[in-house]
């Protein structure tokens, strides 16, 4: 992936903006040290939502509602939205209706373990499903996931690479995050070696993989 910080910084400043209303949310984001999607990142999401035309999304892990408003804007989607930090969901309720979006998105409060079972249970089906949350529970998450996406639908997991962390000798790794990362790399071959998805790894952002459902 690149990291040379000036290609990065050439990269923000050429990409076409959002709205003023989600770049002023970027960048109160950026000030606050609240961790957000990278703008390379952000790219490719949106051109896939462009390819995709999705009609409904599932986002697990909306922060502070960032992410939803740049899909919002670059789609014709609803989308439901889980968080579980109480704080995050008042500032992703405050910054959505700010952005105008508030017919078109629904969030849910709680633990994503209990709310994706409860739409499993209700039969909800997605389009696109943007998985941005902890990531040593993506792998968890992985069947229940595949049971919520739609016939030809897309999996958009981010952070998959960890920056690229997650090649490193486990010597190298901090005792806390060898879990996050042993899951992570189960959860990328588990993803390239599914035989109901076609899966491609991009070394952009922090690592993204994107997997279409092959029903």
């Amino acid at each position: 992936m690149i990291t040379n910080p000036k290609v990065l910084e050439y990269l923000d400043i050429i990409s076409p903006l959002n709205s003023s209303v989600a770049e002023e949310i970027r960048a109160e984001a950026k000030k606050n040290y609240i961790p957000i999607i990278k703008r390379d990142t952000e790219n490719l999401l949106k051109f896939v939502l462009k390819m995709q035309n999705p009609g409904s999304i599932l986002e697990i892990g909306c922060a502070i509602g960032y992410s939803a408003i740049v899909m919002l804007e670059n789609s014709n989607a609803n989308i439901w939205t889980v968080e579980k930090m109480p704080d995050r969901v008042e500032e992703a309720k405050r910054n959505i209706k700010y952005a105008g979006f508030e017919s078109r998105i629904k969030i849910l409060e709680g633990d994503a373990d209990d709310i994706l079972k409860s739409l499993a249970d209700k039969h909800k089906k997605f389009d696109f499903i943007f998985m941005d949350a902890a990531k040593a529970q993506y792998i968890m998450w992985l069947p229940i996931v595949k049971e919520l996406l739609k016939e030809a639908g897309m999996i958009f997991s981010d952070n998959c690479l960890q920056e690229g962390d997650l090649l490193e000798s486990s010597f190298a790794i901090r005792k806390r995050d060898k879990t996050i990362y042993k899951r992570m790399r189960e959860y990328i071959y588990l993803l390239l070696h599914d035989e109901t998805l076609d899966s491609w790894i991009f070394s952009i952002g922090d690592g993204v993989l994107l997997s279409r459902s092959r029903r």
